[in-house]
């Protein structure tokens, strides 16, 4: 059964950027393969909802990997290393590789799937090792995606929380090891917020894509896993006077933001396993929970099995969408439902739906 929490206060709250992130959209034009993700229109589903449109932003296929991830794990690579090594931000890729490898970086990081793949590739790309750690919920596909980028894989008997501690203790303990996170915690703070600069590529690829057909968006429905993609989300949504409504969604079983906003507190919660791998993430980024907790309009909760049924429908349209990425899309028609939708669904309602990952293996749901 889906849950919906209300935060009223959030359609008059506003955000300022702290930075500029044009740096970060013209270093992923640099990027090789870069171009811009497709944004896909759902007319059955605007009809049905009684909106003027619904578009998918179709994640699937990022510069070569079928997440949004790269975009923020390629900025936060090369500031950290900028960072560490006194490089200039327009530096090019065999500059910044070259750099690197002089000065014997190692990257580190945790991960669910994409995240830790995404790193991987930047390693890959920028040729230096990589090293991830993943939780006792690694199923052997992920594990062999990552490894297939070249990383050294290693899965803990604890949970993400505890890879992620892992992760950071290892790169502290390794010379010029250099930890990739995005999420933030105690005295790491900076790299988490470049990869939340990172995504906010892809949400003016979509204003830029709206503007062509002569529309702006007016709701934007988000996964939350650690909450940086929310962060990017909101910041973008709430700035320069564009007032978007932010509803973001989360697996019932590890709903961390969705109970932290009831509560009004920041806290760690439990989780368990879900076929939304990416998005089972007991802690809220620190640096993101102020954004979310201020500006997310709704936070809606969904089951495995209901997503998996907008999973089999979205791939019916011919839609690539993988459990996170068809999670949007689960929480718009859970929305739709309750009986808080009425001032956000309307028949002037631009809908966009972030699709985060394409299609991939996993077990199943049992119904519940």
């Amino acid at each position: 059964m889906s849950n919906v929490y209300i935060n009223p206060s959030a359609g008059t709250w506003s955000h300022t950027y702290e930075a500029s992130v044009t740096q970060a959209q013209e270093f992923h034009y640099r990027l090789p393969g870069y171009q811009e993700t497709p944004l896909i229109p759902l007319p059955s589903t605007a009809k049905a909802l009684g909106v003027k449109a619904v578009f998918v932003k179709d994640e699937s296929n990022r510069l070569g990997l079928p997440a949004f991830k790269i975009l923020g794990a390629s900025w936060g690579t090369f500031r950290a290393i900028a960072s560490q090594t006194g490089l200039s931000l327009d530096s090019d890729l065999e500059e910044i590789s070259k750099t690197a490898r002089n000065s014997g970086i190692i990257l580190f990081a945790a991960t669910e799937g994409n995240h830790g793949r995404a790193v991987a590739r930047m390693g890959k790309i920028l040729n230096i090792p990589v090293r991830i750690f993943m939780s006792k919920f690694a199923d052997a596909e992920t594990v062999g995606k990552i490894e297939s980028e070249g990383a050294e894989v290693t899965a803990i008997t604890g949970d993400y929380d505890e890879a992620v501690a892992r992760a950071s203790n290892e790169s502290k303990a390794t010379p010029n090891g250099l930890l990739i996170q995005d999420n933030a915690f105690e005295n790491y703070e900076e790299v988490p917020a470049w990869i939340v600069e990172g995504y906010s590529t892809l949400l003016f690829e979509t204003e830029r894509q709206l503007a062509v057909q002569g529309l702006k968006a007016t709701v934007m429905v988000t996964p939350i896993g650690v909450g940086s993609l929310g962060h990017a989300v909101v910041a973008y949504a709430k700035s320069e006077g564009r007032n978007i409504g932010v509803i973001t969604v989360e697996p019932e079983t590890a709903a961390s933001l969705n109970k932290n906003l009831k509560s009004s507190k920041w806290e760690t919660i439990g989780t368990t396993a879900t076929i939304m791998n990416g998005m089972n993430c007991g802690t809220v980024s620190p640096i993101s929970w102020p954004i979310l907790r201020d500006g997310v309009d709704a936070s809606v909760t969904i089951s495995d099995s209901d997503c998996h049924d907008s999973i089999t429908y979205l791939q019916s349209l011919g839609l690539n969408s993988g459990p996170c990425g068809a999670a949007s899309f689960c929480a718009l028609q859970a929305f739709a439902m309750s009986k808080s939708s009425t001032p956000f669904l309307h028949a002037n309602t631009v809908v966009v739906l972030l699709s985060t990952e394409g299609a991939r293996g996993y077990q199943f749901p049992a119904r519940s």
